[in-house]
C-alpha cells in the first residue's frame, strides 16, 4: 500500500465506516463468545479490535503489511482476546478447520493471487464457518483491462466468487451488489458446508 492509501485507511472515519460495514454482515452470523474469528487484511486493526471487545471472540487478524500490524498491535495491547500477526493471505500458517468466522474487507483487490487466498480461507474455516466478504468487483467490460494489470493486483468478478462457493459447498446467506460506473462493490455472508 502507498502511504495516501495507508492515511485514508488508517483514518478514525474510515474505521468507523468499515466497523458499520462489518456490523452489517455480522448480523447474518450467529455469534457466541468464544468462538475463533480471523480477519485477513486487517490494517490498522480497528475492525478486529471492535469485534473482540464487542462480542468477546478470540480474534487474529492478519496483515502483509509489518506498519500496519505493529499499529494493530500497540493499540490493543490492553486487550487479551485479540493478536495481530504478519502473514501471507495466500499462505497462511495456521491449521485447517480453526477458525468459526472469517473476514475479508477490502482485501482481494490487493491480492494477484486472489483464488489462492480463498483457498486458504477455505483451508482455515471450520465446517459450518461463516465467510464474510465486502470488496470491489470490476464490471464485466472493465474486467478485459483489469486483468491486464493482475500481475498486481486482484481481478475478482460476481461470477467467480459464486463458483468459489459452488465448488466449495458454500451457502450463501447474505449478498448484495452495489454498482458504479467502472468498478461494483460486492458484499456477501458464505457458510461452508
Amino acid at each position: 500500500m502507498i502511504k495516501l492509501e495507508k492515511w485514508f485507511l488508517n483514518r478514525p472515519k474510515h474505521a468507523q465506516r468499515v466497523i458499520g460495514n462489518a456490523e452489517k454482515l455480522l448480523h447474518y452470523v450467529p455469534l457466541k463468545k468464544g468462538q475463533v474469528f480471523l480477519e485477513l487484511g486487517c490494517g490498522n486493526g480497528a475492525v478486529s479490535k471492535h469485534i473482540a471487545q464487542k462480542y468477546l471472540l478470540n480474534v487474529t487478524g492478519t496483515d502483509l503489511d509489518a506498519e500496519q500490524i505493529q499499529c494493530a498491535q500497540e493499540a490493543s495491547a490492553d486487550i487479551p482476546n485479540v493478536s495481530f500477526l504478519k502473514a501471507d493471505g495466500t499462505n497462511l500458517s495456521f491449521r485447517e478447520n480453526v477458525f468459526d468466522v472469517v473476514l475479508s474487507f477490502g482485501v482481494m483487490h490487493h491480492i494477484p493471487n486472489w483464488l489462492g487466498a480463498f483457498d486458504e480461507i477455505n483451508r482455515v474455516l471450520k465446517p459450518m464457518g461463516y465467510f464474510i466478504y465486502l470488496d470491489f468487483i470490476y464490471s464485466k467490460w472493465l474486467m478485459a483491462i483489469g486483468r491486464s494489470f493482475q500481475h498486481r493486483y486482484g481481478v475478482v468478478t460476481v461470477e467467480e466468487l459464486d463458483s468459489f462457493a459452488e465448488r466449495n459447498n458454500y451457502s450463501t446467506i447474505h449478498s448484495a451488489l452495489s454498482k458504479s460506473l467502472f468498478i461494483h462493490q460486492y458484499e456477501a455472508v458464505y457458510q461452508k458446508g
